[in-house]
């Protein structure tokens, strides 16, 4: 199943949960589901 374009939280979440049912580890499918809606990766906390 084709990702779903978009970059809404709802479309992002959706594509990852694509990719993890595809058997893909979660932070990848993070990082593929944020290159399809055109993000990047949140910066974490110092």
């Amino acid at each position: 199943m084709p990702l779903k374009k978009g970059s809404s939280k709802k479309v992002v979440s959706q594509n990852i949960e694509t990719e993890m049912a595809h058997g893909k580890p979660q932070a990848q499918a993070v990082a593929i589901a944020l290159h399809v809606a055109g993000k990047s990766k949140p910066k974490g906390k110092k």
